[in-house]
């Protein structure tokens, strides 16, 4: 039995805009930001606030997922209107990669290991220093279960990191939060091929999808699932 199973972690998330779906019910994967760019993706397709941290600090060969059903990064985008979906993947699926946990947030936390500070101790909940890691994680059993023991009950916000690229499973589902969202992941999966299942959730924050972010993403979902060999035209909502 897999450590996320024991400490009874049923699933795992990710959280993507609507419009990378066709990307990733093409390839059944989710690429870490290397794979991205040999796939042809220019760089701004990478989400701009978070990238250029996670490779400063040693983090940019991962896929990155999380424990968190309901992350603030989601809330502030459907809040303001983005059409995003959540991935739930089974726990069993990351138990058999190869992966890392970290209970702080890797774009975001202030404490790092750099420019002559210490960073946050090393121990068994708060995990190790490895590689050019800013950041400790926990990369043995031993140490994923001791932090999950202490910082899992605590809701603490910890970070799932694929060593590379994750091949999702058929067992993978999609969550949306509006009708009209998950009409567009039925299309996107039908197209595809996909035997994915789709959810529609309440939102955890309000969510007043606005017509316009609508309309941008439809088009561009058009137009990934007409040409395969298209890498997006840069629509991020972090820039809007």
């Amino acid at each position: 039995m897999g450590v996320l199973i024991e400490a009874s972690v049923a699933n795992v998330y990710h959280y993507t805009p609507l419009h990378y779906l066709p990307f990733i019910a093409r390839t059944r994967s989710l690429l870490c930001k290397p794979s991205i760019v040999v796939a042809g993706f220019p760089e701004k397709h990478l989400r701009s606030k978070s990238n250029a941290q996670d490779v400063a600090r040693g983090f940019g060969s991962y896929t990155h997922l999380t424990l968190d059903s309901h992350p603030n990064i989601l809330k502030a985008k459907l809040g303001a209107g983005f059409p995003h979906v959540q991935i739930v993947i089974p726990a069993e699926v990351i138990d058999a990669s190869d992966y890392s946990l970290c209970r702080y947030n890797v774009a975001m936390t202030r404490y790092l290991r750099r420019n002559g500070k210490p960073g946050v101790p090393e121990s068994p909940t708060n995990g190790r220093y490895y590689d050019v890691h800013q950041i400790p994680v926990a990369r043995t059993d031993a140490d994923k279960s001791a932090m999950l023991s202490v910082h899992l009950a605590a809701n603490t916000m910890i970070e799932v990191l694929i060593h590379g690229d994750l091949l999702l499973t058929d067992e993978t589902t999609i969550v949306c939060f509006s009708a009209e969202d998950a009409d567009l992941v039925q299309r996107v999966l039908s197209e595809t091929g996909s035997l994915w299942q789709i959810n529609t959730a309440v939102s955890p924050s309000p969510y007043a999808r606005k017509a316009s972010y609508g309309e941008a993403v439809r088009e561009y979902i058009n137009r990934a699932l007409a040409d395969p060999t298209w890498r997006g035209d840069g629509l991020e909502f972090d820039n809007v």
